[in-house]
């Protein structure tokens, strides 16, 4: 069953000035100094999404981020995957990659009804540069072995 969301839901989510979404194997692997805080960042933020801290989230944005998502904005795209999606269930295991002088970190939140990743960038100074929710790609299908 393929899963389809709203154009807003796939569009909006939420623009990171100058910063490629390419896929997790496509960037390269973030360095270990780096890794450790970018990950605490990004689990951080969505922590606050789900308790609705959304002044916190937006004090931990860099300048450019402030300006580009209004908090209003950000707490209608969060609080709408529930109704989208159905009930949270957990979260997937985060990856991180270095993407262009930022440290982005990968997390699949699942739903009842299907899968989000969850994309955050953080810069050198350790504030959320960007934050981009997509529909989590499906894992490749594994062929099945010839029978003999």
């Amino acid at each position: 069953m393929r899963m389809l969301l709203p154009a807003a839901l796939a569009a909006a989510l939420i623009a990171t000035a100058g910063i490629s979404h390419a896929a997790p194997q496509d960037a390269a692997p973030a360095t270990a100094a780096n890794a450790t805080g970018a990950q605490q960042t990004a689990l951080q933020l969505l922590d606050r999404l789900d308790a609705g801290d959304y002044p916190a989230i937006e004090a931990s944005f860099n300048d450019e981020m402030r300006q580009q998502v209004p908090g209003d904005q950000l707490r209608q795209i969060w609080e709408s995957l529930p109704q989208q999606l159905g009930a949270a269930t957990g979260r997937g295991e985060p990856q991180q990659a270095e993407q262009g002088g930022y440290q982005v970190v990968m997390v699949p939140l699942m739903y009842e009804r299907g899968v989000i990743l969850a994309q955050t960038a953080i810069d050198a100074e350790g504030r959320i540069a960007g934050f981009l929710l997509q529909p989590a790609q499906p894992a490749p299908a594994q062929e099945a072995p010839p029978q003999s």
